[in-house]
């Protein structure tokens, strides 16, 4: 008498091993969060800005490269220490009122208005909010910071154009030219990066968040990629946004501002000056730096609108920057409340 074989049916082994394949790779997961290992890889499209390499605080984008994911605390060692509060609109600070109630000002820029390194009561957005409500009390001001490390004008443009116009805001404070002037990783601008399918780009974003993903990554990208070691002084290659599309990026944000009857106002990034903090030493950085702030200057007066120029107001100090040998970019709090006071002097003729 044979004994009958009872075979599992196909679909069970299929979802069984589905099940094992989910455990093995948890398995290694929970490994990888418990052991902290560091999986960071330096992306080579974006050499200076390590925005887009953590994937747990920003999320890729197939328009702007990279956007903060939302709702969320960013508490980390890596982002100088200081804990930011990312709201459901993707941008540092308290929500926004679905329902303008008042003058809504927009900040548009990069980390410096984004407040890196600063605690919320103390970046420029929120004390310039402050002293305009005390200023003029019996108006209702509200202002929403833009601003998003690493971005250049390319990126705030298309943030610009794109998406902030559903805010109606009635006034727009634009600040970029630091990323702007980096040298192009692989010598590929940021007009001419081409973005991966819109398909590829949701993967990436659902998975890239795990710690196997971030290890394989990293295992790929060290054996077929070499690492660029990129001097902010470096004078050759292609920068990542020229100094002709830089003047027309800003350019084209105050023509759009003006078709929607918005009062744009272009402000000049500040360098930790060369006088002030680094006495008899010359520098190539400091010196394309001026020619992207002069290129503020011209597409104000071309624009016939207001700019801020924030160099001639920080050199008149010395210790607004407080580690300026290591980053002359980042102002201190008292640095915020100079940029401030300069920005709520041109304001206040405006909107009294």
């Amino acid at each position: 008498m044979k004994l009958e074989k009872h075979t599992q049916p196909l679909y069970l082994k299929i979802i069984f091993s589905f099940l094992m394949l989910f455990i093995f790779i948890g398995g290694i997961e929970a490994v990888l969060r418990l052991a902290e290992i560091d999986l960071y890889k330096k992306n080579q499209f974006f050499p200076i800005n390590r925005d887009i390499d953590f994937p747990e605080v920003y999320k890729k984008d197939q328009n702007l490269f990279w956007r903060f994911r939302t709702d969320q605390l960013i508490d980390s060692k890596s982002f100088s220490n200081i804990t930011y509060r990312i709201n459901s609109d993707g941008m540092r600070g308290d929500e926004i009122l679905n329902e303008k109630k008042g003058l809504r000002i927009l900040a548009i820029g990069n980390s410096c208005t984004f407040g890196w390194g600063v605690r919320q009561e103390e970046i420029w957005t929120t004390k310039l909010k402050n002293e305009l409500s005390k200023t003029i009390p019996n108006k209702n001001i509200e202002i929403i910071n833009c601003g998003v490390p690493g971005y250049s004008s390319h990126q705030g443009r298309k943030y610009f154009e794109q998406e902030l116009l559903k805010y109606k805001p009635d006034i727009i404070l634009v600040m970029f030219g630091w990323n702007d002037q980096w040298t192009a990783g692989k010598n590929i601008s940021d007009a001419e990066q081409e973005a991966p399918n819109i398909i590829i780009i949701s993967l990436q974003n659902i998975f890239s968040k795990l710690k196997i993903y971030q290890l394989f990554r990293k295992i790929i990208l060290s054996t077929t990629e070499k690492e660029q070691v990129i001097p902010l002084d470096q004078v050759t290659g292609k920068r990542r946004v020229s100094q002709k599309e830089f003047f027309l990026n800003l350019r084209s944000i105050v023509k759009t501002a003006k078709e929607n009857s918005i009062t744009a106002i272009l402000m000049v990034p500040p360098v930790a000056s060369i006088e002030n903090y680094f006495p008899e030493k010359t520098s190539r950085f400091h010196k394309n730096h001026l020619s992207y702030q002069q290129q503020v200057i011209s597409a104000a007066k071309y624009e016939d609108i207001l700019f801020v120029d924030h160099q001639l107001t920080f050199d008149k100090y010395d210790d607004l920057f407080s580690n300026p040998s290591d980053d002359p970019i980042h102002f201190n709090s008292k640095g915020h409340s100079v940029f401030t006071d300069a920005v709520k002097e041109t304001l206040i003729p405006i909107i009294q």
